[in-house]
């Protein structure tokens, strides 16, 4: 199970009380509440207690009473169920992702014994370290959180926390995630482009600094640019490349971002790291009158639900989404019980879905 550095005990077979923490972390039951209430800072409790206290705490599956706390809040216990998972996604992104993770945890939940509750909510990117719900365990038993910024991921590098949690799409050591091949799903597609014989391929992405999985894309895209042109081509002319910057990942901003690559470069297809992106291209390239897809392909990622209905239809690179949400549900059930022996690390690979949006030309 979860090590507490060095400190043993047996597993508690019932409900792990304050005193059954204080008595394997050492130290007093007062300074277990303060911890697990999130105010050690305020009671000058050292960083050295406070992490023996927290993993102490997960080592005996010790799980938040969020009954007691609403009751203590006067919000009544009725509401607050066996067991709370949430989805943390930034604030400000687009919902099309959360929507996939909530949809595929709701159905895992309900695999679940017991009477589990799903929730969703928001912290500010960069500044996961202030949400309420992370330090002490007063909101929710257990978490997948999605759009990591390198600062976010830091945080939870470099912190102990009571709740267990799992990055979406995001590698962390020492802590669980499921991810997926991002490098690999970059360059399918590109390599697809590349086998349908374009030959200027731009990359659209967004956001600076932006996220790994957006770095890792990108890099699939330029290492499949760069195999072709050391391979040779048809007539000696390799692939050309370049990239074009959105505001963000809105669609709006996806189409500016578009015609302003129209109007220096015209590619003959465009990979947009981000199906939102895409369809953000597909709408500037119909307005200039440009043909999709005998002038100019594009392909998506993330195989969102309005790709196949897009027009054209659009390809896109599918992640196994519920697959490794299901994967995140299991294990979060199981850490917030204290029955997790080791951090959950899995990679997925993605695959190219081919729709009229990339046909040969």
């Amino acid at each position: 199970m979860f090590s507490a550095g060095g400190i043993e005990g047996p597993k508690a077979t019932r409900r792990p009380t304050h005193k059954d923490i204080a008595r394997l972390a050492g130290t007093s039951t007062a300074t277990v509440s303060h911890v697990l209430n999130n105010r050690g800072a305020e009671q000058r409790i050292s960083e050295k207690t406070r992490h023996a206290v927290l993993l102490a705490a997960r080592r005996l599956g010790y799980i938040p009473d969020l009954n007691a706390r609403r009751l203590r809040h006067k919000l009544g216990a009725s509401a607050s169920p066996d067991l709370v998972l949430a989805v943390l996604r930034p604030a400000g992104s687009t919902l099309g992702m959360a929507a996939a993770i909530v949809d595929a945890a709701s159905a895992s939940l309900r695999t679940l014994a017991g009477t589990p509750q799903l929730v969703l909510e928001e912290y500010e990117p960069g500044y996961l370290a202030e949400h309420p719900g992370l330090l002490a365990g007063s909101r929710f038993h257990g978490a997948i959180v999605s759009g990591l910024t390198p600062a976010d991921e830091t945080f939870l590098e470099e912190s102990t926390l009571l709740v267990p949690l799992v990055a979406f799409q995001r590698r962390l050591s020492g802590r669980s995630y499921v991810d997926v091949d991002n490098v690999a799903g970059g360059a399918a597609a590109t390599q697809h482009l590349l086998d349908t014989g374009r030959r200027r391929i731009a990359a659209l992405t967004y956001g600076e600094p932006r996220s790994r999985a957006q770095q890792n894309r990108l890099q699939g895209y330029q290492q499949a640019i760069a195999r072709s042109a050391e391979g040779g081509t048809r007539g000696g002319t390799g692939p050309e490349g370049r990239c074009a910057f959105a505001a963000s990942p809105d669609p709006q901003h996806g189409a500016e971002a578009t015609a302003r690559l129209l109007a220096e470069w015209r590619p003959d297809a465009i990979f947009a790291l981000i199906d939102s992106l895409a369809l953000g291209a597909l709408h500037a390239l119909d307005r200039a009158g440009v043909r999709v897809p005998d002038d100019v392909a594009v392909v998506g990622y993330d195989d969102t639900p309005y790709a196949p209905v897009a027009h054209p239809p659009l390809s896109s690179v599918r992640k196994p989404d519920a697959e490794m949400v299901a994967a995140a549900v299991e294990w979060l059930a199981a850490a917030a019980r204290g029955g997790a022996d080791a951090p959950l690390q899995r990679v997925y690979q993605p695959h190219l879905i081919v729709r009229q949006s990339s046909a040969a030309p």
